[in-house]
């Protein structure tokens, strides 16, 4: 095999240089820079806002059911068990025989950070939650086409919603401080980030990188920066997008499965009949028998306890997913590194078990009657508060818009404030500080903040703020935010 150049995708660049790196010495921090990443993301108010946000089941009070903070943590220990397993097996020492150790330590603290931000960019409610704001856009520009020029390539940043591309956005402007560069993250930890390194519109029939709208067109020039200092591009993922995609498919598929059984809406004889049909329907023989194994292994508890089954059958399936993950990594490593693979690694699979697990989660879990009457409830919340705010927003009067943009977080509002300026070419970010274009002085951000009126905003950054600032919402805010605005409580 030809030789790899592995540095490329470790590279620890950031968008703005980091302020702290030449002190970190001097404050005895041994860290190195992904460690660093790991630490800013673990601080961030984005990631503590996780903790309320759905996985599977919105708004329960029920805390053994997962949220998006508990999901994440268990990517983040599934993504580095698969590093492990891929870093220290005989081939990948082969393929690297000077630099396994030292990729295995880079590796392993991008894909901790990549891993528990993989659902940062999550609206309320989950993946309906994404679906009903893309769905709310395509029904408001089609009332109001004059809002925008709905040729401009940037309408699919709302009609095309998708969580990965606020993640972008969060982690790169939004956790904003004093400047457009959010978390500061290294290129390494952004690229690999970009599960969907696309900014133009979804197209399932291309490769993996543009089965989603990755990317919001805002923030492209971003995302082409990181990817180019990775020797990545839109068509090119990171190779460690393939581990935490890898390792975050494993976890739902699991234990979204436990949840449902701790809700009482399945048991394991369910999960058993519908695998055992579905691998009984295969036609090629070999396939089937070796299917039939897989699905023996995975039920082998003896059990009598159906509380210790669940568990078992959980522990099995993780077990097989990231055998196969490791199997499939190290058996396409070259088209990984060379951005040429285009599948997921655990979907790599003629018994397709991922495959049939997903349905069985669509058709016995996902469409329970609890889940979708929460999630009726949510579009509800989420079409109300979209309503509230653009009328707030687009109002003819002043003290109207300031209600509105006083609503509006501050770090969300700064950010939004600044990208325009800039891209208005108003002012330039130069040795830590803004300055006006017109006379090259120095701006106070606190004072451009207070003093500005939304109506500046073109309508393009009026709905990119509104929907920056409903995203980053956790879906009991968003429920008691909507029942205050809209007058239902006090």
């Amino acid at each position: 095999m030809e030789a790899i150049d592995w540095k490329n995708y470790f590279s620890e660049e950031r968008l703005r240089p980091s302020k702290t790196l030449k002190n970190r010495p001097l404050n005895r921090d041994m860290r190195n820079e992904f460690e660093s990443d790991f630490g800013r993301v673990i601080f961030s108010a984005a990631a503590r806002r996780l903790h309320d946000k759905t996985q599977v089941v919105p708004l329960t009070s029920d805390d053994n059911i997962h949220s998006r903070l508990t999901h994440s943590i268990e990517v983040m220990n599934i993504g580095a068990s698969l590093i492990k397993n891929i870093c220290r097996s005989d081939k990948f020492k082969r393929i690297f025989p000077d630099s396994y150790s030292a990729i295995e330590e880079k590796a392993n603290a991008i894909i901790q950070t990549i891993c528990i931000i993989h659902d940062i960019g999550n609206p309320p409610f989950g993946h309906f939650g994404e679906e009903t704001i893309a769905e709310y856009f395509k029904q408001y520009f089609a009332k109001n086409s004059k809002i925008l020029d709905t040729k401009q390539p940037w309408i699919i940043d709302f009609t095309e919603y998708d969580g990965n591309a606020q993640g972008f956005r969060v982690v790169t402007k939004l956790q904003c401080l004093e400047d457009l560069y959010g978390l500061n993250l290294t290129y390494a930890s952004l690229a690999a980030y970009l599960k969907y390194p696309n900014w133009k519109k979804k197209d399932k029939t291309k490769g993996i990188a543009f089965h989603k709208h990755g990317v919001f067109c805002a923030d492209q020039s971003y995302a082409e920066k990181v990817l180019s200092g990775c020797r990545c591009d839109e068509n090119h993922r990171h190779p460690l997008s393939y581990i935490m995609e890898a390792a975050d498919s494993i976890c739902y598929l699991s234990m979204d499965i436990e949840d449902a059984y701790n809700k009482g809406w399945i048991d394991i004889e369910d999960i058993h009949k519908f695998l055992s049909a579905k691998i009984n329907r295969i036609e090629d023989p070999e396939i089937k028998t070796k299917a039939q194994s897989i699905i023996t292994k995975l039920f082998l508890s003896q059990s009598i306890i159906n509380r210790k089954k669940i568990v078992d059958f959980r522990v099995a399936l993780i077990q097989y997913f990231t055998t196969l993950a490791t199997f499939n990594c190290l058996g396409n490593i070259k088209a990984i590194f060379k951005g040429e693979y285009e599948k997921e690694l655990i979907k790599d699979d003629n018994c397709a078990i991922a495959k049939i697990l997903g349905d069985f989660c669509y058709l016995k879990i996902f469409s329970h009657k609890e889940i979708q009457s929460i999630e009726l409830t949510g579009h509800s919340v989420l079409n109300g508060l979209m309503d509230i705010y653009i009328n707030l927003f687009m109002h003819n009067e002043r003290s109207f818009r300031n209600r509105g943009k006083n609503m509006i977080s501050e770090s969300i509002m700064l950010a939004n404030i600044l990208d325009f300026q800039i891209d208005a070419n108003l002012i330039k970010y130069v040795n830590g500080k803004y300055l006006r274009l017109s006379d090259n002085k120095e701006i106070d951000i606190e004072e451009l903040c207070d003093t500005f009126d939304i109506e500046q905003f073109p309508n393009y950054y009026k709905l990119r703020t509104i929907v920056d600032h409903i995203s980053g919402m956790t879906d009991k805010f968003a429920v008691s935010q909507y029942q205050k605005l809209s007058g239902q409580r006090i």
